[in-house]
């Protein structure tokens, strides 16, 4: 089935409503991950965007449960943007419930997809990525299990694959 990264942009009071509605979002979370239909998901630190990595059938199914996001009902994700791996490195572990660690999302475009590829899976088995992979449009997507951009940029490059001129990095906490 197909994995799809979607980063929802959180209202300008994201911060200030969430809070009620949080228990139930993230019960329904947990409930999609238990189906399998959600492999990971948390908030940027800044409380700017939301980033939930769905595995689903097909787009129709991934419309269904973004339009059905306890988040999306109460008006807390106000956009979002779902994009498809073509080549999914699958987490490392599951987090237990509320996790929230601080860790470090890296997008841009590998410098050499093979040796990124390669990059990726070993570091991923060092601990080092939690999950990642290659959207069909050719750009990439890790999580890096530290907390500091630029030291989870350099993890990358120094892998191999990765340039860091053509990576940008943001904080997240991935709650699940």
């Amino acid at each position: 089935m197909p994995v799809y990264h979607v980063r929802f942009t959180c209202a300008a009071d994201y911060n200030a409503r969430r809070l009620p509605h949080r228990p139930t979002h993230l019960a329904q979370l947990v409930g999609l991950r238990d189906d399998g239909r959600v492999v990971a998901g948390g908030p940027e630190l800044d409380g700017s965007a939301a980033h939930i990595f769905y595995r689903v059938a097909d787009r129709a199914e991934l419309d269904r449960l973004i339009a059905d996001n306890v988040f999306q009902r109460a008006e807390l994700f106000v956009a979002h943007a779902a994009r498809a791996f073509a080549d999914f490195v699958e987490p490392i572990e599951r987090l237990p419930y509320d996790a929230g660690w601080k860790v470090t999302l890296v997008e841009g475009a590998p410098a050499d997809r093979a040796r990124a590829r390669a990059a990726l899976t070993r570091l991923r088995a060092e601990k080092l990525v939690n999950l990642g992979g290659f959207f069909v449009d050719g750009t990439a997507l890790a999580v890096v299990r530290v907390p500091d951009a630029a030291d989870a940029v350099a993890a990358l490059e120094t892998a191999g694959g990765w340039a860091a001129a053509r990576l940008a990095a943001r904080p997240w906490s991935q709650t699940l």
